[in-house]
Parts: structure tokens; C-alpha cells; sequence
């Protein structure tokens, strides 16, 4: 026997962060995209939702952010206030809410804190454990980013001294290396997995709060309108669909106040996380758009009369096409999408049909049951026309189907046989 050595090489497609969020946004319902957008915001605070649009003037977003940091300060004054402190202490704690960064974090050093405080270091030592357990969310009141984690991961029950050593290495976090984080900590790869995704799973700016996330579930995410003219017009519905941004203040004002090289490697990690849920909300709100403007244009005679003989067909495929994406990816965007009409709101699947045959490709099985029924309310009561006749009937109006297929649908339409059709009219 002779070994031999052989090379090959072999391309592979790598989907990126972007691309994996739009696939698996693409077939969410909004409540669906409800609960996924908030599941991002508990874990990245960089990700947020845009404040109501002002009546007038553009302030409004200003004012809603001062709003929002001043409930949370009266909010944590309030937390405070029911801690069983000294009167020296409730003092310091006031004094310390107010000292909180955008993150909740204290931005300066124990020492520096200490010295604008006029207090003693022993005091802090005392006072901070007190207000890190009895204020939420859990991680407030750290001194960096790594020790708002070990509070989130106390409170959850988490930590231990593999972790903490992970907590180290927040640049090993960032990147989600492995191999490193099983080489730094000493583990196996199923415990650095299960610890980064203990870690990532956690907020790097607790005292960040976020709005309510609340589209409308019944409300449909895509509307048809039609002109005087043939023309039809779709448009995304913007109060049925989540509005999400960065929040490039908070990035900016976290990236100048961290000193802290690895700390701001994971900072940036998840400014790049929050950007990727941003694009792969836009890119799933363009495709639905594509997809509903190229339903609309095919559509727009059924889409005004409601009539189903003015259906004609069109196929996941045939659509796909037409905006150049993959079959696949419309039937993502598509399988859970609401269209508003003239009609009524009616899902997306509902304007397409396939063709009746190969042989009439302009034909839908609409039109095979209008036809088959218009041939029976007409036919002669004392003699109906058989499965037979009414297949060579449908051939001569350009709807080729066997007998067997008639058979089938004249039952969908319970419409009873030739025997019984020519009993009942007899009698």
C-alpha cells in the first residue's frame, strides 16, 4: 500500500455579522423583532430607540435624553434613599449618584473620588458594596468596565475565578477568540464558550435606559396604494416597524472617559454589534419594500378590483428574480409579512399564485375555479356535463387540466356530480 499526499483547495462563503442578522430578521414578525431588538438593548447599550419626533423645532431628541438621564438619576436617588445608611452616608450616596458617568460607572479614581468627595477612602470602601448590591440593574456604581461585569455576574450567580480571569483579558472577549481564552484561562473549549457567552450576555452600560420597543403587531409592515391611473405603490408602514440607531453620543463620551486599552477594544466590539442590528434592520426593510413594490406592479389590476380572475400568476421564484435576491430569502422576508389594501390587510402570500400549467403560464387555479363554476351555472340541467366535458371546456378556454383535476376542484367548490347535478335539476 502507498500513501499519497494530495492538496486541494476548497472556497468557502463566510457569512458576516451583518448578513447573519438580516437572515435571521428577515422572517420575524414584529413581535418577534420586538422581543430580539429588546434582547439586544439589555446587552449593548450602544444600541437604542429613537425618542417621538417633536412637534416642531429640533430639540426634541436633546430634551428626551436629558429627560431619560434625569428619570434614571431620580431613580437611583430613589434606590438610595431606601438602603439603611448613616446620615454621613446618605450624604456620600447622593453625592456619588450625581458622580455617575453615561454608563454608570465612576469615571475617576478611588483616590481622586475620595478628594472631590472630602471623604476618606475607608468610607468609600464601606459605602460602595452597600449601594452596588441594593441599587439595579446590577454593575452600577463599578470602576471599570470589567467590575460592573463581576457585579452583573455576582448578581446572576456567575462568578467564579475562571471568570475573573477571563475579566482580565476583555480583548480576548472582543475578538471571541477561543483558542486565547482557552490558553489564558485553562480551559476546555465548552467552558470558554459557556464564559464568553456568560460575558457577552451582559450590559457594558447599565445606567443606560432604553425606550419601549412597541410596533404594532396587527398593524401590517407593508401598504398598497393605487393611483387613478394602473399604478400601485407600495410603502413600508413606519409605525408597524422597530426604529433602532447607535447611540454615537454615548460611544463617543464612553471611548474618551475609558482608559483602559482592552476595555475600550470591547467598547468598540459592541458599537460595531450595535451598527450590524442598525444595517440588518435597514437591509430587511429594503427587502420587504423591493419585494412589496415588485408584488404591486404585477398585481395592481387585482390589487384594484379585488377580482380573482385579475390575479395572475406569480411564484416565489419569478419574484426573486425580479429583484435579484435568492428564492430563499424571499420566502424569509415574506413568510410572516402584512399587507395593507383596499381589501383589508392580507398576508403577503396571498397576491401570489402559481400558474395553472406549463401550457398556460398567464393562468392561475383562480381562474380554473371562476371558470369551472361559470360552466356548471350555465350548463343544461337536464344534461350536465360530465368531469369529461367540463376538462375538454376548460382546454378550449385555454385552461388545459385533466379530468382527474376537475373532479378535485369541483368537490373544493362543493359542487356535487353529473348524476346528482341532473336528479336535482330533474326534480
Amino acid at each position: 500500500m502507498r500513501q499519497v499526499q494530495r492538496q486541494t483547495q476548497a472556497q468557502k462563503l463566510a457569512l458576516t455579522q451583518v448578513m447573519r442578522h438580516s437572515l435571521a430578521l428577515l422572517s420575524m414578525d414584529a413581535d418577534e423583532l420586538q422581543d430580539a431588538i429588546r434582547r439586544q438593548q439589555s446587552r449593548n447599550g450602544f444600541l437604542r430607540t429613537p425618542p417621538p419626533a417633536p412637534p416642531s423645532g429640533n430639540t426634541g431628541e436633546v430634551r428626551a435624553d436629558t429627560a431619560a438621564q434625569e428619570s434614571a438619576t431620580d431613580d437611583l436617588l430613589r434606590q438610595v434613599s431606601l438602603i439603611r445608611l448613616s446620615p454621613r452616608q446618605s450624604l456620600l450616596a447622593r453625592d456619588l449618584v450625581y458622580s455617575l458617568d453615561d454608563r454608570g460607572f465612576l469615571p475617576d479614581s478611588p483616590e481622586e473620588t475620595a478628594d472631590y468627595l472630602q471623604c476618606n477612602l475607608s468610607e468609600l470602601k464601606v459605602l460602595l458594596p452597600l449601594l452596588q448590591q441594593g441599587t439595579e440593574p446590577a454593575g452600577l456604581f463599578a470602576w471599570s468596565l470589567a467590575d460592573s461585569f463581576r457585579l452583573q455576574l455576582q448578581a446572576r450567580n456567575r462568578f467564579d475565578p475562571l471568570i475573573e480571569r477571563l475579566l482580565g483579558r476583555l480583548d480576548l472577549i472582543a475578538r471571541q477568540d477561543i483558542d486565547a481564552i482557552c490558553a489564558a484561562c485553562e480551559v476546555d473549549r465548552e467552558d470558554a464558550v459557556e464564559m464568553l457567552d456568560d460575558i457577552r450576555a451582559l450590559n457594558p452600560a447599565p445606567l443606560v435606559r432604553q425606550s419601549a420597543v412597541e410596533p404594532q403587531p396587527s398593524a401590517p409592515e407593508l401598504l398598497f396604494t393605487t393611483s387613478d391611473g394602473d399604478t400601485c405603490t407600495a410603502s413600508l408602514n413606519e409605525s408597524a416597524l422597530p426604529q433602532i440607531l447607535t447611540d454615537d453620543a454615548l460611544f463617543s463620551a464612553t471611548m474618551a472617559a475609558e482608559t483602559d486599552a482592552r476595555a475600550q477594544s470591547y467598547y468598540r466590539d459592541c458599537y460595531r454589534g450595535a451598527a450590524s442590528m442598525v444595517r440588518a434592520m435597514q437591509k430587511r426593510a429594503n427587502t420587504l419594500l423591493a419585494a412589496g413594490q415588485a408584488i404591486a406592479d404585477h398585481q395592481h389590476k387585482y390589487i384594484r378590483t379585488g377580482r380573482a380572475r385579475d390575479k395572475l400568476p406569480l411564484t416565489m421564484a419569478q419574484l426573486a428574480h425580479r429583484i435579484g435576491v435568492n428564492k430563499s430569502t424571499i420566502s424569509r422576508a415574506l413568510s410572516n409579512c402584512r399587507i395593507g389594501t383596499d381589501l383589508g390587510v392580507l398576508p403577503a402570500g396571498h397576491f401570489l399564485a402559481r400558474p395553472v400549467s406549463d401550457e398556460a403560464p398567464d393562468r392561475t387555479r383562480d381562474h380554473v375555479l371562476n371558470r369551472l363554476r361559470l360552466l356548471v351555472e350555465t350548463e343544461d340541467p337536464r344534461c350536465p356535463l360530465s368531469d369529461e366535458a367540463l376538462a375538454r371546456q376548460l382546454v378550449k378556454a385555454r385552461l388545459p387540466i385533466s379530468r382527474r383535476t376537475v373532479a378535485k376542484y369541483r368537490q373544493f367548490l362543493d359542487i356535487p356530480g353529473a348524476y346528482s347535478r341532473k336528479a336535482n335539476g330533474g326534480a
